[in-house]
Order: structure tokens, then sequence, then C-alpha cells
């Protein structure tokens, strides 16, 4: 196989056993990679009935056929399972090195299943894969976590290997079972959403160490190298990348505060006065970056590095990217750019999920600011911008202590359990990201649509041409999700394909690394039927159509603009194109069409 390894590596943490298995050449085909394969194993191996945290379910880290070829922005790895939060399929990306280090060890996907006795960890370097104890690190932070792998690898192998070993780790949040806690690789990158993190956790998996020196077979190698030079070329001529290499997502938050789409107080407003400042994305760069890194095989370098001065948070950590400025920022009330950065610095360090995080914090805000949350319940004041509260619920939220052991179930179970679901700005019980989608309509229609509830990483959001004009919502929304299917299969970073930059670019990387000449049909055929496979898996795990929806807040009450979304007008003709039922269900047509009959077995 080219662009493929041809192999997937399996462990079982009951039985402590380690066994290569041979990736078949359909699967690979009709998936790719990455997110498709991911939700295959997971459809085939996992009943999407069990309980994401028991041992039933499984996490599969998957690489992509470009992955570790050099494919530009080509380096980044998926991880699957059933979420603990949202009960549906759970597929967040993640950068870094971790990918391409599994792909060098010889793998397409790393299959885990079952559940140690006791704390252990992951280390495979190229073909040698050791399942070690843990319980030394357990408690640790992702940072610490990471140093105390790579020191004590460090004492086997040279200087080189150690520092070139990446490291995929929980923290106390993923530990103790948050329901939206994330995994955290490479010094700061996570795989943020839907609480994979506690997953890992549930199976006494504290992390994954890994490091490979092989090589990736090439189809067309000549070609290839070619493409990668025409590729740079053109991207240096576009000033969209030029922009997001220099600020990365900082030039975001004053954007979408300038637009009145920015979330604020629990989505009560689309415009944070405080955030005014940040209109200027020099103004957040100059005053607290460290500096520029990128991922494997990307050299536009967009994500940036903070410090803060203060003792209680040493040393550096990653971002924060606009998501997690707006959800702990702005929504939260909080304006100062220190504080925003100490919140990230400790859900990165705790390993919690910033969007969701910032989702619930704020909803118990607005509830006890509104006096159905009191102080007694909470142990503290808790209203919007106090900035220590909100460091000290996510510690507690972290370690399951006082109110957080509340907040650990997420923001959904958190406004239910006190009679107010409403204020919970969330789909399919995930928080919403940072773009109000009163502001720009087609956002609310991805949130509601989203197989993996409210999401800003499987549409490209408010970027594509069109976005203004309502005629073409629905459509473009459509063709959207299945395009991005597509780039989290390859592995690519849709931050850099979308645009001027995507369509094309994903066919002519398959046939390069690949040799295998998709057509431009076949690969839309792809990302449909990646599509309607998570699709199956939500309905046959309990969810519908009535999932599909958003919080009375965005869809009834007109608070940016003076507009709701018309979320019930879009929806009937979404469904259509997309070939389901009136309510939702994907048909026995369009299943068919997709070759998923069989898959599609039991659902009405």
């Amino acid at each position: 196989m080219y662009g493929w390894t041809g192999k997937i590596l399996r462990i079982d943490l009951t039985g402590g056993n380690c066994n290569v298995e041979d990736l078949q050449a359909g699967p690979a085909r009709d998936y790719i990679g990455g997110r498709g394969l991911g939700d295959r194993i997971l459809f085939d191996e996992v009943d999407p009935r069990t309980d994401a945290l028991s041992p039933e379910n499984k996490l599969i880290f998957t690489t992509g056929p470009f992955t570790g070829t050099g494919v530009p922005a080509g380096g980044r790895f998926i991880v699957v399972g059933k979420s603990p939060l949202t009960g549906a399929i759970a597929n967040p990306c993640c950068g870094g090195y971790l990918g391409a280090n599994l792909k060098f060890a010889g793998y397409d996907a790393l299959i885990i299943e079952g559940k140690a006795s006791e704390p252990v960890y992951i280390l495979i370097l190229d073909n040698k894969v050791e399942i070690r104890p843990a319980t030394h690190i357990w408690g640790n932070g992702a940072t610490d976590t990471e140093r105390a792998i790579k020191a004590e690898i460090g004492l086997e192998v040279d200087q080189w290997r150690k520092n070139m070993l990446s490291v995929a780790a929980i923290g106390p949040a993923g530990e103790n079972l948050v329901r939206f806690a994330c995994i955290m690789a490479d010094g700061g990158r996570a795989a943020g959403r839907s609480g994979l993190g506690a997953v890992m956790g549930s199976k006494n998996l504290k992390a994954v160490a890994a490091h490979g020196t092989g090589e990736i077979r090439i189809s067309d190698p000549a070609a290839f190298k070619e493409a990668v030079m025409s590729f740079y070329k053109e991207a240096r001529e576009n000033k969209e990348l030029e922009k997001r290499s220099m600020w990365g997502t900082w030039s975001l938050p004053g954007r979408a505060n300038k637009s009145k789409t920015q979330a604020a107080f629990n989505f009560q407003d689309g415009y944070f006065e405080p955030f005014t400042k940040f209109e200027d994305p020099a103004y957040i760069r100059n005053m607290l970056r460290a500096r520029d890194e990128g991922c494997f095989s990307c050299p536009f370098r967009c994500s940036k590095r903070s410090r803060i001065i203060d003792a209680e948070y040493p040393g550096t950590t990653k971002g924060p990217e606009h998501e997690t400025m707006a959800l702990l920022g702005s929504n939260c009330g909080i304006g100062d750019l220190e504080d925003i950065f100490r919140a990230n610095y400790l859900c990165n360090e705790l390993g919690l999920d910033t969007i969701t995080a910032g989702a619930t914090i704020s909803c118990a805000m607005e509830l006890y600011e509104t006096g159905i949350l009191s102080e007694k319940d909470v142990g503290y004041a808790l209203p919007f911008g106090n900035a220590a509260a909100m460091f000290r619920a996510l510690r507690e939220t972290a370690l399951r202590q006082g109110i957080g052991a509340v907040l650990a179930e997420g923001g959904a179970a958190l406004a239910e359990k006190y009679g107010r679901p409403e204020l919970f700005m969330g789909v399919k019980k995930q928080g919403m990201p940072a773009w109000h989608p009163q502001g720009i309509e087609v956002i609310g229609l991805q949130y509601a649509t989203s197989n993996v509830g409210a999401c800003h990483t499987k549409a490209t959001l408010p970027f594509y041409e069109g976005r203004k004009d309502p005629a073409h919502h629905v459509e473009l929304t459509k063709q959207d999700q299945d395009y991005v299917a597509i780039v989290d299969s390859g592995v690519l970073c849709w931050i850099i394909y979308h645009g001027p930059l995507w369509n094309e670019k994903p066919l002519q990387w398959l046939r390069l690394t690949t040799g295998i000449d998709y057509s431009a049909e076949e690969l839309a055929l792809i990302g449909e039927r990646i599509w309607n496979l998570e699709r199956v898996f939500n309905f046959k795990a309990g969810l519908s159509g009535k999932d599909d929806t958003l919080p009375k807040r965005i869809t009834e009450e007109p608070r940016v603009k003076n507009q709701v979304v018309q979320l019930s007008r879009m929806l009937p003709e979404y469904y259509r194109l997309r070939g389901w039922s009136r309510t939702g269900a994907p048909t026995k047509e369009k299943l068919s069409q997709l070759g998923l009959e069989k898959e599609g077995t039991g659902l009405t």
C-alpha cells in the first residue's frame, strides 16, 4: 500500500495484550483514514448503546494516508470513541506530532480496549510496544505527565529519541471522569471535545507515548515533491494564510465582537465591550506571546504559545485560541487578558475542554445571578466577571470537589438539576463554541445538525463565500460537512484547507500519495458516507432528529442584530438534501446509495 502503512495496533488493557493486524484495502479506500476509518472501526466493534465509561467502549487513535508524508498541514490525528458527555459518536482532531510518530512507528490506527487494573501508560517505539505502570504519575497535570514520561524514557534511549517522543495524556479531569475531559498532546495540543479524556481515565490509561523512525511509501515521489513546492508558492501569495500565520486565531475575538457575533454572558449578547481592544490582534500578541509553533509538516506556525508572569502559572502553554477566549472570557464576563490566559492554562493542565468548561461555568453564573443557584449551593459567590471564582470552579470540576461534582457532569446536567434546562447553551449536551448563531445564521444550522454536538470543527463555519446569503445556507452546510469529513479523514488541517485552497487539494494529495485516482464524485460520496455512518451510530445510541435543535434563547429571543435563527425553516430542507426522512432518519434509499444498507438495519 502507498500512503497507508497497512497495519493496525490493537492493545487490550484488560489482558495486557498487544497485537498487530492488517488494514484491509476496502475500508482504507472507502473511508480513507482518520475520522472515517475510526468511525468505521467504532461502528463495527462497539455497541452504540454501550456505557461510554465502561470497558466495552474503545479509544481509536487514527492517522491518515497524508500523515507523515510531508503533505502540507497533514500531520494531525483523530481520536474516536463514544462520548460520555453526549452519548453520541466523538471524533476530535488534534495537531502536534503524535500522528506522525504513530505512522512512522508503522501504524495507521491504534485501538485501545478494555480496562487496566491499575494506572498504566502505553509506550510505542517502532515495533516495541509496552504497557507500563503509571501509578507514580497518576494525579499529575498534562505537562508534568509528559515531562515524567520523557525523563523515564530518557534513561533508556538517546537524547534525540527522547526529544522526539510524542505524549498524549490526561490530567486530573480525565482521571476523575469529568464528562468533558480532553486528551492533551505535545505540550498543549488538545483532542478537546466530547469527553474522550474521561474514556481514557475510565480505562486507567494515563498516557500514550510514541516515537517512530520508519518511512511512508508514496506512489509518485517526484510529482509529489513538485506538488508540495507548488502548494507553498500558492500559499505564500495567500493573504488569509499570511494573516493566520501571523495572528493564529487571535485575530478573531476582535472581529467577532465588532460584528456582534461574539458569545457573551452565556449567549445573552453578541458583544462584550472589553473585547474592543482585541480588534487589533497585535495587542494580544505583543502582550503575552511566548513563541509561534507549528504542527508536523506545517510551515504556517499558526499556533501561539503564551506566558504568564505569575508564580502560580509557571512556564508556558498553548493558546488560548479564539474559542477559549470567548467561552472562558466574554461568555463568563471576563475581560482581562491575563485572567483568560490563566483559565486556559488551568484547563490545559487539568485536561478540561475549554469550550464546554466555559459553557458550563457561564450557565452556572447565570443560574447564580438569577438566584436559582445560591452561594450556599456553590460555596462562594459566582457572578459573571469573577475570575477568581472561575479559577476555583475549574479546579473543583477537575477534582469533582464541592460544586465541581455537579459541574463535572456538564452544563446540560447542571441546568436540568436546578430546573432551568433552557439556560444551558449547547446542542446534544455539548456547549456551543464562540460564534453567536444569531450573528451568522448558518452557524446555528451547523451547530444543530453536527453529529458530535455543537462544534466549530465539523464545518468551516463562517469562512466560505455565500455565508451571508440565506438562500444557500442549507446547501452549503451539507456540502461543507461532507467536505470536512474528507479533510478529517486525510488527515488535513481544515484551518488551512478552506476557502481558496480547498476542494481539489485532497483529490490531488490522494492521487499522489496512495496512487488511487478518486474522482470528485467518489470523494464527495465518501464524505457523505462518513456523515451518514455517524448519524446511524447516533440513532442506534438513542439520539434522534429531536436532538437537532438549538436553545430557545437562539431560536426565540432576538438578542443579537434583532434576529433569531430560523432553524424550523432550514431543518426540513436540510433533511431533504441529505435524503433523510422528515424525522431526520437516514432512509433505506440513501443508505443503499452509500453502501450502508446493512448498517441501517433497525432504523425507523
